[in-house]
């Protein structure tokens, strides 16, 4: 009863501030705006500080992501004790951050990497460490520097993707059976999509065939979505033929005219982040007293991020706006 009362104190706080994101007919009236000085003033009213366009950029863009970090903590402390599914959430930008710092390491120099205040949802503390190595080692990801150096990079993050993952389909099943059913179906969606364009990145960016990346798929996929990762490597780059009959041809489908060569995998993780987006948005308005609509407002904060990066970068290389809704899906 108390986490009834508790899920629904939080959610009814939510669907206002839902209704001021800047996702959907919200980030369309967003690109109108040309200049990142206009950005920032509009997303952080009286925040900014006067500096040099890429600087300014850089701040923009780490005040997007604090943005988000703060409303996912916002949640977690009202809720009073962790939850430890929404903490694995949060802890998504730890992960994107050891991954920046051992590719320094496998390049020989130290990367620096942006601090999240996770508090004490922490499962690193970067923020202190004077040795980022050291942090590592004392930390969750510790287990990754045993990789780092005896195995290719591309390998090593996959490693971190793969524990990621994983761990979020742990948890999920772990969850008592009225919290369960939708977030386990978006996890097992979720975790669907980063196999089908993990698949498309080993070959098209690194030139993989299915047996090298075999064991680089994310553990428990359905025999359809195995067989689905496996097409994928074996369709020809150029036969648009083939990859219209491809289960998952919806992700490359506005690539697909006259100039195709080969999909684009950076285009279609564009297009499976909007179809989440979409799933997470439907979750967030089902079971209001559950803690789904919960985990649907941290899957709708990553979301929302990524979008709000990805208008300061195109303000910053002067993409076209049309251009732009192609690449992130919402044209």
């Amino acid at each position: 009863m108390i986490h009834t009362s508790r899920y629904a104190f939080i959610l009814a706080k939510l669907y206002g501030a839902l209704a001021h994101s800047f996702v959907g007919r919200n980030y369309r009236d967003l690109l109108r705006v040309r200049k990142i000085t206009d950005l920032y003033d509009l997303l952080f009213p009286g925040e900014r500080q006067e500096a040099p366009p890429r600087t300014l950029t850089v701040e923009l863009e780490a005040r997007i992501v604090r943005a988000g970090v703060d409303s996912m903590k916002y949640v977690l402390e009202t809720l009073g004790e962790p939850v430890e599914i929404l903490v694995h959430l949060l802890r998504k930008i730890e992960y994107q951050s050891v991954k920046t710092l051992i590719r320094g390491m496998a390049h020989g120099k130290t990367e620096s990497v942006p601090v999240w205040n996770l508090g004490r949802y922490a499962g690193i503390r970067l923020d202190r460490a004077g040795d980022y190595e050291k942090a590592i080692r004392s930390s969750p990801y510790g287990w990754v520097l045993a990789h780092v150096g005896t195995e290719p990079l591309a390998r090593v993050e996959n490693m971190l993707d793969r524990d990621y993952y994983s761990r979020l389909l742990a948890l999920a099943k772990k969850l008592p059976v009225s919290d369960r059913t939708g977030i386990l179906r978006f996890v097992r969606f979720e975790v669907m999509l980063a196999s089908v364009t993990w698949a498309l990145r080993l070959r098209f960016f690194f030139g993989f065939t299915w047996e090298n990346a075999r064991d680089l798929m994310i553990p428990g996929l359905v025999d359809s979505t195995r067989r689905a990762v496996i097409r994928a490597f074996e369709i020809p780059a150029e036969s648009i033929e083939e990859w219209r009959k491809w289960r998952f041809a919806w992700l490359i489908e506005d690539q697909l005219g006259e100039s195709f060569q080969a999909p684009d995998p950076v285009r279609a993780a564009r297009h499976a982040d909007l179809q989440l987006y979409t799933r997470a948005h439907q979750l967030f308005h089902q079971s209001p007293f559950t803690l789904a609509p919960l985990f649907a407002w941290f899957k709708l904060k990553e979301c929302e991020a990524g979008l709000l990066k990805s208008a300061v970068e195109a303000l910053w290389l002067s993409m076209p706006e049309q251009e732009l809704l192609a690449l992130v899906g919402t044209r």
